[in-house]
C-alpha cells in the first residue's frame, strides 16, 4: 500500500469535522439569543477551526467571526446610546425625554432581527454549499 491510501481517509475525516464545526458554530450563534455565553464559545469555535478549514467552510467561519464582531460593536453602541439617553434623562423624571430611550432599544431590536436572518440566510447557503450571503450582498461577506 502507498502513503497516499492512508492519508485519503484522514482528509475526508478533516472535512468532515470542519463541516459538523461550522454547523456547530452557527448552532451556538443561533444559541446566543437565548444564552449569551454561547456566542463567545462559538467564536472560539470559530477562530480554531478556521486555521484548518477551506474553501466554503473557511468562507463561513469568516463570516461567523466578523458577525461576531459587528454584534459586539452593535452591543457596545446600543449600551453607549442608553447610557447617554440615562444620563440625559434619568429615570423618575418625567417629560417627551422618556422617549429617547426607545432609541437604544430599538436600535438593539433591528440589530437582533438583522443578525438573526443573516444567521439563518448563511446557514441555508452553508447546507447549499453556497457562500453565506446571496450574490447581491457578496460584497458584504469578503
Amino acid at each position: 500500500m502507498r502513503l497516499s491510501e492512508f492519508s485519503r481517509p484522514s482528509r475526508d475525516f478533516s472535512r468532515s469535522v470542519n463541516k459538523g464545526g461550522v454547523l456547530l458554530v452557527y448552532a451556538l450563534y443561533i444559541a446566543r439569543f437565548f444564552t449569551g455565553i454561547s456566542l463567545l464559545v462559538g467564536v472560539i469555535l470559530a477562530y480554531i477551526l478556521c486555521g484548518s478549514s477551506v474553501g466554503i467552510e473557511r468562507i463561513h467561519l469568516n463570516w461567523l467571526v466578523r458577525l461576531f464582531w459587528y454584534d459586539v460593536a452593535f452591543i457596545i453602541g446600543s449600551a453607549a446610546l442608553f447610557l447617554a439617553c440615562f444620563m440625559t434623562q434619568p429615570p423618575g423624571s418625567s417629560g417627551p425625554g422618556q422617549l429617547l430611550f426607545l432609541l437604544p432599544i430599538g436600535i438593539f431590536v433591528v440589530w437582533n432581527i438583522v443578525l438573526l436572518v443573516a444567521l439563518v440566510v448563511g446557514l441555508r447557503g452553508f447546507l447549499a454549499g453556497r457562500g453565506p450571503l446571496p450574490e447581491r450582498f457578496r460584497a458584504l461577506a469578503e
